[in-house]
């Protein structure tokens, strides 16, 4: 990930542990919350990733020789963090994998039916990463639990085989970090975390800028064999500088 509006910068070094696992740069980061092991100092965020700093600066690479018990205080392991200010955005990509897509149960021309998939979401975005129908983009103008429905029929009828990725709507208030902590995850059920949406974007092979996507141009686009990135723009909520309870 990476903050795109965040002014005034004020990166600092924090005690950060990996608890035997190396986090990425760009990885979000949050307190410790467990006694005895990293109450004292940062970990990687996980699920709603309450009170988030802000995003690590350099990698932590994990190792007996750091990963003591930093309660112990025999090492105090510290790495640049660039810190959630209020106001700021984030710039984050969705993950493309086999372990972070969303599963088409079947489908009709319009129709696309997902177990136990989040209704509410109209106006979402699905791109197919894999499986029949790979490449296309679809907008989505209903969702109910289970099913969303297309704009249109895609070139393509999806069907069993196809994997998605899921962009939540504009406006939405939960998405889904990966387990590194540094992209957002598609799933079917509704995220923990509660960051909100403010835009969905897409870049291919040969484009260099970030393209807005827009229900009235990229329904039905063919990205297939074109190496397609896409990211959401997003607001953190319940930061270490902006949180909402105590």
């Amino acid at each position: 990930m990476e903050i795109i509006r965040n002014r005034p910068s004020r990166s600092q070094a924090l005690p950060v542990t990996g608890e035997g696992t190396n986090i990425k740069d760009g990885a979000v980061i949050m307190p410790g919350v467990t006694a005895g092991t990293d109450l004292s100092v940062f970990i990687r965020a996980t699920g709603a990733a309450a009170d988030c700093f802000g995003l690590l600066a350099e990698a932590y690479t994990s190792t007996s020789a750091v990963d003591a018990d930093p309660e112990a205080g025999t090492l105090y392991p510290l790495k640049l963090a660039v810190p959630f200010l209020p106001g700021c955005e984030v710039a984050a990509d969705l993950q493309d994998d086999a372990d972070n897509d969303v599963d088409v149960a079947s489908s009709t021309s319009t129709v696309i039916t997902i177990t136990s998939s989040e209704d509410n979401i109209d106006g979402s975005w699905v791109y197919v990463r894999a499986g029949t129908g790979i490449g296309q983009v679809g907008y989505l103008t209903a969702a109910a639990a289970g099913t969303v429905t297309l704009k249109s029929a895609l070139t393509t009828t999806l069907d069993s085989t196809s994997k998605l990725l899921i962009l939540r709507r504009v406006g939405h208030k939960l998405v889904e970090l990966v387990t590194a902590a540094d992209k957002i995850k598609s799933t079917a059920a509704a995220g923990t975390l509660p960051w909100r949406v403010i835009e969905n974007q897409f870049r291919y092979q040969g484009q260099e800028i970030w393209i807005r996507l827009d229900p009235t141009k990229h329904h039905n686009l063919q990205l297939n064999g074109l190496a397609p990135v896409f990211r959401q723009i997003l607001s953190p909520v319940n930061t270490f500088h902006s949180p909402t309870v105590n």
